[in-house]
Parts: C-alpha cells; sequence; structure tokens
C-alpha cells in the first residue's frame, strides 16, 4: 500500500490557503475556523495546523493565545513599507528580466495588459487586478535570481500589498505599466528599472499619506 506524502500535502494545504487569502476569501481580521477549513479542503486537521503556523509565522495570519488563528489586518505603516520593498525588489528584478529572460518570456510580459481600455469596470476590473498580480509575479519569477525569489516568497511583499485592493485605480496605473512594457520591448533595462520603482513607490506615497492623517501629522 502506497503510502501519502504528508509533506507535499502539507505544502499542498499551504499554498492553497495562502492563495485563499490573498484572493480575499476571509475578510481581514477574520477568526480561521480550522475544522470548516480542514471540511472544505478535504483533508485532517495536521496539515491545516501546519499551514496556518507557517502563514503565521509569515505574518499573514495572526495567533493569539487561546483564541486561534486570524486573518492579519495590516496597517497603513505595513501597506507603505510593502511598497518601498517591493520598489527595491521589483526595480532590479525587471532590469535583470531583460538581460536574462528568453524572448518568448519577454513577449508573455508584454501581452499582460492587452484587451484593457479606459475606463475599467465591473467584471474586467476584476480582470485587470489578475493581470496586474500576474505580471509583477512574472517580473520576480523571470528575473532569474533565486535570491529575490525567496525574498518574495517568504515575506510575500507582492502577495501582502493586495489584501486592501488596488491602492491606485487603473486610470493611473494602466499607462504606468504600458510605459514599463515599452522599456521591456525595447529592451531597455536601466529605463524599465527607474519607472518600476516609480510605480511602486507612487503607491508608497498614498500609504504614506495615509500614516500622517492617522497621527494626525497631516492637516
Amino acid at each position: 500500500m502506497a503510502t501519502i506524502d504528508t509533506r507535499s500535502l502539507s505544502d499542498h494545504i499551504y499554498l492553497r490557503v495562502r492563495e485563499m487569502l490573498v484572493k480575499g476569501e476571509f475578510e481581514p481580521g477574520q477568526k480561521i475556523e480550522k475544522r470548516a477549513l480542514a471540511h472544505q479542503l478535504g483533508v485532517s486537521q495536521t496539515p491545516i495546523n501546519d499551514a496556518l503556523n507557517r502563514l503565521a509565522g509569515e505574518k499573514y495570519l495572526e495567533q493569539r493565545s487561546r483564541q486561534g488563528y486570524f486573518v492579519r489586518i495590516y496597517t497603513a505603516q505595513d501597506m507603505k513599507e510593502m511598497y518601498e520593498v517591493r520598489a527595491g525588489l521589483e526595480g532590479i528584478a525587471v532590469r535583470l528580466c531583460i538581460e536574462r529572460s528568453t524572448d518568448k518570456l519577454i513577449d508573455q510580459l508584454c501581452r499582460a495588459f492587452e484587451g484593457f481600455e479606459l475606463p475599467i469596470s465591473g467584471k474586467l476590473l476584476r480582470a485587470y487586478i489578475v493581470a496586474d498580480q500576474n505580471f509583477h509575479s512574472a517580473i520576480i519569477e523571470c528575473a532569474g535570481n533565486e535570491l529575490i525569489r525567496k525574498m518574495d516568497e517568504s515575506f510575500g511583499y507582492l502577495m501582502k500589498s493586495y489584501q486592501k485592493g488596488l491602492t491606485r485605480p487603473p486610470e493611473e496605473t494602466l499607462p504606468e505599466h504600458r510605459e514599463m512594457v515599452a522599456a521591456i520591448r525595447a529592451g531597455d533595462g536601466r529605463h524599465a528599472q527607474e519607472l518600476m520603482v516609480a510605480h511602486q513607490m507612487r503607491s508608497a506615497a498614498i500609504w504614506s499619506a495615509k500614516v500622517l492623517e492617522e497621527t494626525g501629522q497631516l492637516n
């Protein structure tokens, strides 16, 4: 009789629960009901416990003594810092991507926002959010730098920054994405890096203003 690879199962459940968190299937601050989650995913509570422990360690969840696990609510300060980190990581990643990737991967990146025209609303807005996530994830992957990939995977900067939805509307970000795509197509890594840093720092500035507002420093 074949034995079950429990490590692979734990990894699978971990990735599935993380995906659920990123997609907003749990509300910020919501308690994770372990039994219900185990039933939903068709597994015992052992891989669920493993997944929740990992996600708490990665700050996706908050573990409260004798109360269980809760979806972490990211503050404006958290969001500001995540976008600042993304500016650095994705800035160098897009430059490496242009320098190291195959023409096929570059072409896939450049097609990420085809079919979108302003204004974007309704179902297309959800599709745009997915395209945005896929574009930025692909840049991390195709950079060919294992340390950058592991840093993003371990800390989840990209995924966590989508908890509150889009920081800026497509009316602002779609033209910026298209500028980046043009630089990628032209093979201009330096310009693409500058555009990516500016793109993420504009989002960081939104959260920086919210921090000041919350602390009473913005009149």
